[in-house]
């Protein structure tokens, strides 16, 4: 059973160039719609073309149609790096769009499919999509840091709902000859209906999630802006005593003395300017803003100063967000807690280009107390300087395994005076 356009060239010809435009356009809205890293090489939608093609010209249409779908989740997931939620909502869109065109065309008629003309229409829809997405910047963000719960639901609905409308479509194909075209046609303005009422709703849902995740860092920022202004009212309500002692020094023409009080209180100033609180001015990731401030929060209470420089657009790097935070909060974790058995209670931590090797770095340094640390063994699972070796020795076990996952990551861990670890994003 074949499901081959009328056998004459042109026509043949027309049905290759559509059915490759389709592919063409199809996968650059989900790539600008989900704000995918635009390295998707052009060989994966030859291929997707290919075997498309193929399926289609030998299998029946029912199963075509199961295949396809198939296809692109496979190339969504392993191209386009696509987490479950963002995949099965780009099924979904491309369902809404190819049932459109099928409705359209199957008004003319009920029994005998113009492949051709459904091509057609299909190129027309996702081009008229292509044009608004590139000029309203229309985009569909989903944050890495989506509550498990809430990702758990989106995964769940969006699977059931592709599979309910693939059993649907090939049985009403399957006895497409023996239902009133008005059900037919009944049946797919529902099924246009319900996935554009799912989209919105799930939009609805992501946008109460980016709300939430702003307000908790604007907690986390007002917090820090609290102990801020905390930390200026008291060095003020010093001031008058600070100058009285300067005026002892003075006085008594105690140079020394004098040299020493003035280091005390630059220092002390020096103190005050570096507790700035890290706002989205700084960092624009809302995801790593609020674990930045969380981490801050945490190294303040044991002591310990994050010094922070940022250079560069966290939302531009060639990372999803997800890996960032986890290898972000293990490493600065790792640092607060050799940190905090050492005299010097400094962690930097940089965000910079490297131009010269067209590369992002993220460098984290920190003082440390065991010199003897093997740093060739510190990734492997299990491995722990510490006595409890069940619940530790994982974090950086963890960190290898993301990388392992991502071909342009790559970390250099170092140590002379200070413990080095520097994370490239290639």
């Amino acid at each position: 059973m074949s499901n081959v356009p009328k056998y004459d060239p042109l026509n043949i010809t027309l049905f290759f160039l559509l059915n490759f435009l389709n592919i063409f356009l199809e996968n650059r809205n989900i790539i600008k719609i989900f704000k995918i890293q635009e390295n998707v090489e052009f060989k994966i939608f030859v291929f997707q073309f290919i075997f498309n093609l193929i399926t289609f010209l030998i299998l029946p249409i029912q199963i075509y149609i199961a295949l396809n779908i198939l296809v692109k989740i496979f190339i969504y997931k392993k191209f386009f790096k696509l987490k479950p939620e963002k995949l099965y909502m780009a099924v979904i869109i491309n369902l809404i769009l190819k049932t459109i065109s099928e409705v359209m065309l199957l008004i003319k008629s009920k029994y005998l499919i113009d492949f051709n003309l459904v091509s057609i229409l299909e190129v027309l829809i996702n081009l008229v999509l292509f044009l608004v997405i590139r000029y309203k910047k229309i985009e569909i963000k989903i944050t890495e840091c989506l509550n498990e719960n809430i990702k758990n639901k989106i995964i769940f609905i969006s699977l059931s709902l592709i599979i309910f409308i693939l059993i649907a479509k090939v049985k009403i194909i399957s006895d497409i000859k023996r239902i009133p075209m008005y059900l037919y046609l009944l049946f797919n303005f529902m099924q246009i209906a319900y996935l554009i009422v799912f989209i919105k709703g799930i939009l609805n849902i992501l946008d109460q999630n980016n709300k939430r995740i702003l307000i908790e860092n604007l907690e986390g920022s007002n917090k820090r802006l609290q102990e801020n202004y905390d930390s200026v009212r008291a060095f003020k309500h010093d001031f008058n005593n600070i100058m009285q002692g300067i005026g002892g020094y003075i006085a008594s023409n105690d140079m020394v003395g004098l040299n020493k009080m003035y280091k005390s209180i630059i220092n002390e100033c020096q103190e005050i300017n570096e507790k700035q609180s890290i706002n989205s001015d700084i960092i624009t990731n809302p995801a790593i803003l609020n674990l930045i401030n969380n981490k801050i929060l945490i190294a303040e209470k044991n002591g310990i100063k994050i010094k922070l420089n940022v250079y560069i657009d966290l939302n531009s790097l060639n990372i999803s967000t997800f890996d960032l935070c986890r290898i972000l909060g293990i490493l600065i974790d790792n640092a607060i807690e050799a940190c905090s058995g050492c005299e010097e209670k400094v962690i930097s931590i940089k965000f910079l280009k490297d131009k010269f090797n067209n590369r992002n770095l993220i460098i984290i340094e920190n003082p440390y107390k065991n010199y003897l640390i093997d740093i060739k063994k510190i990734y492997e699972k299990g491995f722990s300087s510490k006595k409890d070796k069940i619940s530790h020795g994982l974090g950086l076990w963890k960190v290898k395994q993301i990388l392992k996952k991502n071909k342009n990551l790559n970390i250099y861990t170092s140590r002379d005076k200070l413990f080095k670890q520097q994370l490239e994003i290639y």
